[in-house]
């Protein structure tokens, strides 16, 4: 190997080092300059780096990830974390996470709105130690677009409507209630009977409506229509 290229393979080498600090620096008591530039080789001492993973989610989706770090000897702090530059309708909890002085990670949730901005992004974690300087490392997140939201918006829209229709009928429950409570002879006990039966009907038709509040995207049109049957057996005993 020539001087000329083993030069150029050296400051290859140092560059490249140099631009991945940028996103990736060290923090702590043992950082003796502003950069933060560590040893070349291994973790300084005194010193921490963060460590963050990658992460995808879909537009209303939440996940868990953990932040960790690398400790040099004789580092032993406590290190807060601090969240910058994060896309439009993504959010990380807890904002201020703390990494104990004997833990080598923590757990944040990050959850993105349902009109979350798309696409790729680089979030700042900046660790700030007890003692010493700050250190950094980026957190990639990319948010995609949620196949099922339209399929979310109509199954909602649906329930919406239902759940005013069934405020509707249990007025009319009530009201037959009240005409069971003054009636009597003959009257008050065909009444209290079909009390009872809407009852009945009324459970059937809540616990109906429930079920398709929580059914997936791809399975709420499948119980529609039981949704639509206990609905109509309901409002027939008010006819």
């Amino acid at each position: 190997m020539n001087r000329a290229f083993a030069g150029l393979l050296v400051g290859a080498l140092v560059a490249s080092i140099g631009c991945d600090k940028k996103k990736d620096q060290a923090g702590g008591p043992g950082v003796t300059n502003s950069s933060g530039t560590q040893t070349l080789f291994g973790q300084a001492d005194n010193t921490f780096n963060l460590t963050a993973p990658s992460t995808s989610l879909t537009q209303g989706e939440k996940k868990t990830a953990s932040i960790g770090i690398k400790r040099g000897t004789n580092f032993q702090e406590d290190v807060t974390l601090k969240f910058t530059d994060l896309p439009q309708g993504v959010s990380i909890d807890p904002v201020s996470p703390v990494i104990k002085h004997g833990d080598t990670d923590t757990k944040v949730t990050i959850k993105a709105a349902t009109d979350a901005s798309l696409g790729d992004f680089k979030v700042k974690v900046t660790g700030h130690p007890t003692k010493g300087s700050d250190g950094s490392t980026e957190l990639k997140i990319s948010v995609a677009k949620d196949p099922d939201v339209a399929a979310k918006a109509k199954r909602d829209e649906y329930a919406l409507e239902m759940q005013k229709q069934l405020a509707l009928l249990d007025a009319k429950y009530e009201e037959l209630k009240a005409s069971a409570a003054k009636a009597d002879g003959q009257a008050k006990k065909d009444l209290e009977k079909k009390v009872e039966e809407a009852k009945v009907k009324r459970d059937t038709a809540s616990k109906k409506l429930d079920e398709l509040k929580d059914a997936p995207p791809d399975r709420w049109e499948k119980i529609k229509d039981g949704v639509g049957t206990a609905f109509e057996d309901l409002k027939k005993i008010f006819k």
